[in-house]
């Protein structure tokens, strides 16, 4: 596909553009079909289809007829609360998220510094968006949603799937669920990944600046989205890596390891490979991302992470080899007043330290600390391999 060349301007970045869609539905009790006219509203148009473009996973026509096709339009217009999110049926690699008019409002304003970063930085962390649209069926209400790459992938069987904040309150785990993984959450996390000490340092500088431009913008709130595969294609002792972007075509779904472990075991013969000079050196390549398919060193302390971090000083652990999918998720919420007020009814309850509604630059600090500890590097590791 090739790529827009002539540069965006500033009224890009404010336009809009409104159709009307049709919509077919059937009716339940009799069978027969109506059509309705959606009106639709697309926000910076051009920008987004320069996003799309930048990814190349999809076609701009190709996102078009996803977006807009009749599934689509059935699932977003569903009653219900603000920050669902649907796996687009056409097109597993994209996702829809409803948003309240503020975080619509939010993502557009920091859209244009948004942009200019992930242009800048290729493997960025933040979940890329593909669009902001907004829909009202007849007679109905407007329903504004964001168009954003899928994290996690459809296709591959998930061993464990965290949404991680680096805090504590309200942090254990609720009923969400990616590709039928139940979504864990902070206080269910008791792992540490040993990563090359290259890979390691770029990604936490990476991580550096995804929080330093979410600090600038005054967004707090977000997570790190982070799945993780069992992967026997290659023992502890073995400093090869597998090609980034092969794909696993099992259709397994259970996610008990052991199965997992057996399933992969089949496939091990048929899977590409790289050097650990290869993998450094895809990390200065356009179109690298870090949270797909990143190879690491699972070690899990059998203790809750969230007490106690040191993983080094813990006598019972288990080690393993993974590939670790993540991405950072939600970056549409400011400190507002009424995060502030939140922030100070926790702060008399509980320690100011451990609640997610603190201020933007407490927040980035935090997680870039929690993360410092999750991602750790392969040279540090005191553990006995065998």
């Amino acid at each position: 596909m090739e790529l827009l060349q002539e540069e965006l301007s500033p009224d890009d970045f404010k336009a809009t553009k409104t159709n009307r869609i049709k919509y077919t539905r059937q009716d339940s009790i009799h069978g027969a079909y109506f059509t309705n006219d959606f009106e639709w509203k697309d926000y910076s148009p051009a920008v987004f289809r320069r996003l799309l473009e930048l990814d190349s996973i999809i076609s701009y026509d190709d996102y078009l007829l996803t977006v807009c096709g009749d599934d689509t339009l059935r699932e977003v217009s569903l009653p219900g609360r603000y920050g669902r999110v649907y796996i687009l049926p056409g097109d597993k690699r994209l996702v829809i998220k409803t948003l309240r008019k503020s975080e619509k409002q939010m993502y557009l304003e920091m859209l244009p510094n948004y942009y200019r970063h992930v242009k800048k930085y290729g493997a960025s962390l933040f979940k890329r968006l593909y669009g902001l649209h907004v829909i009202r069926p007849p007679g109905g209400i407007k329903v504004y949603f964001a168009v954003c790459a899928s994290v996690m992938p459809s296709e591959l069987c998930l061993y464990k799937c965290y949404d991680l904040k680096g805090s504590s309150v309200g942090r254990a785990r609720n009923r969400s669920h990616v590709h039928d993984t139940a979504i864990l959450k902070d206080l269910d996390f008791d792992f540490c990944f040993y990563l090359d000490p290259l890979v390691h340092a770029r990604l936490l500088a990476q991580i550096k600046y995804d929080c330093e431009f979410l600090e600038a913008e005054g967004i707090m709130d977000y997570s790190l989205l982070l799945g993780m595969r069992i992967d026997t294609s290659r023992s502890r002792e073995e400093s090869t890596y597998p090609l980034a972007g092969s794909i696993d075509k099992r259709n397994s779904r259970s996610f008990d390891a052991k199965k997992q472990i057996d399933d992969a075991s089949e496939d091990d013969e048929t899977s590409s490979e790289l050097t650990l000079a290869d993998i450094c050196d895809l990390i200065d390549r356009p179109g690298f991302k870090f949270g797909d398919r990143l190879p690491a060193r699972a070690v899990r302390a059998f203790n809750n992470g969230m007490e106690s971090k040191s993983y080094r000083s813990s006598r019972s652990h288990e080690c393993f080899n993974v590939l670790l999918f993540f991405g950072i998720i939600d970056f549409c919420q400011n400190y507002n007043m009424k995060k502030r007020i939140e922030h100070a009814f926790k702060a008399i309850k509980y320690d100011s330290k451990s609640i997610n509604t603190v201020n933007p630059k407490a927040y980035s600090s935090r997680f870039q600390e929690f993360l410092s500890e999750v991602f750790l590097p392969e040279e540090s590791d005191d553990f006995d391999h065998n």
